[in-house]
């Protein structure tokens, strides 16, 4: 087996456990994470095995779940129990009972345009996925500035469905 990775929570140790449970709900005043929190796999970004954890073989997709986090870290880790192949992902990802960190590879990981773009690549390269960001190379400031614009946009439709959806 390759190397696996994790991303998520910030600031863990080599030896310490991830369990299932882990989010990033966090924020209180987010509907979204009040959804995740009230209504689980369910809800916006649930995930399909509530009582597992991922991991993958790809640090360029674990860094993008640690940047969702807020910051968080991107750590090589072990499967405790068996590793069994993610019907929610593409290949090369995993889900198993419980991880344990062997080393942190990223601290407090925020994507850029450019790695973002990369890691978009590889999920489209490996799932046919639709492309999420449609920022080509060569994006001037402008195009950055209208792209920021309409995912912040996008983002506010999100959470306002959310927040409807919770009353």
């Amino acid at each position: 087996m390759s190397v696996l990775y994790h991303g998520g929570a910030p600031d863990l140790q080599p030896g310490d456990h991830i369990e299932p449970g882990h989010s990033r709900d966090i924020h209180d005043d987010c509907p979204i994470c009040r959804a995740r929190r009230e209504k689980g796999a369910d809800a916006i970004e649930g995930t399909g095995h509530p009582e597992q954890v991922y991991c993958t073989r790809y640090r360029d997709y674990a860094a993008l779940y640690a940047s969702m986090y807020g910051k968080g870290d991107v750590y090589q880790v072990r499967p405790v129990g068996e590793l069994e192949a993610s019907d929610e992902d593409f290949d090369g990802c995993y889900r198993c009972d419980r991880l344990v960190i062997v080393r942190a590879v990223e601290r407090h990981v925020t994507l850029t345009p450019k790695r973002r773009r990369k890691v978009i690549r590889l999920m489209q390269r490996l799932d046919d996925g639709p492309c999420i960001n449609p920022l080509p190379r060569n994006a001037t400031p402008q195009m950055v500035e209208k792209f920021i614009q309409r995912s912040a946009a996008d983002t506010m439709h999100i959470m306002r469905q959310a927040e409807r959806s919770i009353r």
